[in-house]
């Protein structure tokens, strides 16, 4: 594992263990709470809409709780932000002509 590649993943670890954090306490959040929501929206963007929609049209109908949907969607969204996010920075990469040390 390249040294490059090991800053770019706790990067965006510690971006999504964030924006989680702040979409788990938003809603109880007394003062803060827009601020929580807009960090969540942003650390978590894009794959909290396209999770959102996801697990929507999968399970919405299923009998399945918005807590256990939101559940579900967690993982869901850390993982398409991730083949998103890698996905950017290898075309960037290969584009500019980097290679990984």
């Amino acid at each position: 594992m390249s040294k490059t590649w090991r800053r770019w993943a706790t990067i965006f670890a510690a971006v999504q263990l964030a924006g989680l954090v702040c979409m788990c306490i938003w809603p109880y959040a007394k003062a803060a709470y827009s601020f929580l929501w807009g960090t969540a929206f942003i650390a978590l963007f894009p794959g909290n809409l396209l999770a959102a929609m996801l697990i929507e049209k999968l399970f919405w109908n299923s009998g399945l709780s918005l807590t256990a949907m939101s559940a579900i969607e967690m993982p869901v969204l850390v993982a398409l932000n991730a083949a998103l996010w890698f996905s950017v920075i290898g075309v960037v990469r290969r584009l500019l002509g980097l290679r990984s040390r």
